[in-house]
């Protein structure tokens, strides 16, 4: 349990503020930032800088010793959850892309690469004898996203993973999968969006998805290697390979996220999507290729086929996906946040999409807030590293308004950082890397 004082929020603040006094930049992570063991399995979009997220945590536990328990409301690529493992912390998240849930559960173990190695070897028989032209999967648009040579490839894969009997084992290989098959799709890899390939480009691709999907499982052992190293030397495994900490990670809205029992988060540590999903980055879209792929009983029972839909169900189950407002929306969120309401004004005499767009997008964020701080303990840290986002040319000071949804629910600002994004993982032409050069770390604590 965390124990706040004031002279520990001195001494927290005066720490991260240190960091900046001899590198004025040193949030940026320069030149720093480097993706490698679990963070390195699969290109996911907008990922968090893993130096960055340990650089946080090394400060708040020096402060606060007793910190036990992370939580992670939208965990995405796992990056929170990779770095909390490396400091001995137990961590808890949820997702409402499945595709993100299956990447952290696979980056929470077990640790056993040359049981993995065993594993794949066997895997690679079982596909090299595969004799099947027959497809595996069938969902609209499937000709037009995959070449033929490529769904039989695809195909031989999927059936050689299904007969893995370890479920864990399984996950691994399917993080490969998705890989491949989001290399491989007939959609541009230049952005997160699902945008077609001329048919002349699609030809004369030359594809060998066995052989891809070879190097990346190749490339992912060594990740797995490295990460297990580092874990067994701080004694964070057991005998049989599994983290000593306790995870948990959940398919659903963090609405709905409440934790089991009496346990409690000690920490809040999160970076949530700067926008609607359909106008900021696609996670969902970007997702929905790869997922059509791996068996659905791996990932979660909730991941049902009502998930894939269309290319834009994911989106639409996410924040802001839903543009229709309640008379009142406006009217509660701007009681609790002056930023939001002089935001709003200004596009009072603007396309109406552009007002509902960002109101819907709050109006799920401040929804998810309640059920979150429960699931804080009194006294718990709020870290959230959040980047203010165009719409219209103006700027959404998405920063403020977190700040004073979260006041609004008794907890109080430590201290707020900005920081450069020197390079963000984003695709080349997502608008949202050529508008957000800068991201807020915001620290907060709540009150009891």
């Amino acid at each position: 349990m965390i124990i706040p004082n004031k002279t520990k929020d001195r001494i927290l603040i005066e720490k991260l503020k240190n960091l900046t006094l001899h590198e004025k930049d040193y949030w940026s992570f320069s030149g720093r930032s480097r993706r490698e063991h679990g963070h390195k399995y699969f290109q996911y979009p907008a990922m968090m800088v893993p130096q960055m997220i340990g650089s946080i945590l090394d400060e708040i536990c020096a402060v606060h010793p007793e910190i036990k328990n992370i939580g992670d409301p939208f965990v995405g690529s796992g990056t929170v959850l990779t770095e909390s493992l490396f400091k001995g912390l137990n961590f808890t998240g949820c997702d409402i892309n499945p595709l993100a849930i299956l990447l952290c559960q696979s980056k929470a173990g077990p640790f056993l690469p040359e049981d993995v190695e065993k594993r794949i070897e066997i895997l690679k028989h079982k596909i090299n004898i595969d004799r099947k032209n027959s497809i595996e999967i069938d969902f609209a648009g499937i000709d037009k996203w995959f070449r033929a040579d490529v769904q039989i490839d695809l195909s031989k894969i999927r059936r050689a993973i299904k007969k893995e009997p370890s479920l864990w084992v399984r996950r691994f290989l399917w993080i490969a999968l998705a890989e491949t098959a989001r290399l491989t799709c007939n959609s541009r890899t230049s952005t997160v969006k699902l945008h077609i390939r001329p048919e002349t480009e699609i030809n004369k691709r030359n594809l060998d998805s066995l052989l891809l999907f070879n190097r990346i499982l190749s490339r992912n052992i060594e990740h797995l290697k490295s990460q297990t190293l580092i874990l067994k030397s701080k004694g964070y495994l057991n005998i049989n390979g599994e983290y000593k900490g306790r995870t948990s990670l959940n398919l659903l809205n963090c609405q709905d996220y409440k934790l089991k029992g009496n346990s409690k988060w000690d920490v809040i540590f999160t970076s949530p999507p700067y926008g609607d999903n359909t106008s900021t980055v696609s996670y969902g879209q970007y997702s929905y290729l790869p997922l059509q792929w791996i068996d659905s009983h791996d990932i979660d029972p909730a991941f049902d086929k009502t998930y894939l839909n269309s290319t834009h169900e994911i989106d639409y189950r996410s924040l802001g996906g839903s543009k229709k407002l309640e008379d009142n929306t406006i009217e509660k969120i701007t009681n609790r946040s002056i930023s939001f309401k002089k935001i709003i004004n200004t596009y009072r005499n603007q396309p109406n999409d552009r007002l509902k767009r960002i109101t819907a997008f709050v109006r799920d964020l401040d929804l998810c807030l309640d059920q979150m701080i429960s699931n804080l303990q009194s006294g718990g840290l709020l870290v959230w590293i959040i980047g203010n986002r165009n719409v219209g040319g103006k700027r959404v000071p998405l920063d403020q308004i977190v700040s004073e949804l979260l006041e609004y629910r008794n907890a109080s600002l430590l201290i707020n950082m900005e920081r450069r994004i020197p390079t963000k993982r984003m695709a080349l032409k997502n608008n949202v890397s050529k508008t957000i050069s800068s991201e807020t770390i915001i620290i907060m604590r709540k009150g009891k």
